[in-house]
């Protein structure tokens, strides 16, 4: 799977639970340091993506390209998965 996605954009979508809102962020799968980055450009720090959520990822259909910033990839994650650390690197 490392390789499917290395290179290519990924919309990581995070929600509270039982929340509506929905928040994007977009970057570049990189790998680097034996870790996968979601690499967010040079105004943002990279996200560390769990190996446990490699599973997870989904390709975009050609019609949500649009509403998701024209990524390659989907991962949808809960607030609840990620650490305050995560969540303070996201926002």
């Amino acid at each position: 799977m490392q390789g499917d996605i290395y290179g290519r954009k990924l919309a990581l979508l995070t929600h509270k639970a039982g929340a509506d809102a929905v928040q994007l962020h977009t970057g570049i799968v990189a790998f680097t340091q034996c870790e996968l980055l979601l690499d967010r450009g040079l105004q943002k720090p990279p996200f560390r993506l769990r190996w446990k959520w490699m599973s997870r990822i989904e390709s975009v259909a050609s019609d949500q390209k649009d509403r998701l910033d024209d990524a390659d990839l989907l991962l949808s994650l809960s607030d609840a998965e990620l650490s305050e650390q995560e969540l303070s690197i996201l926002n």
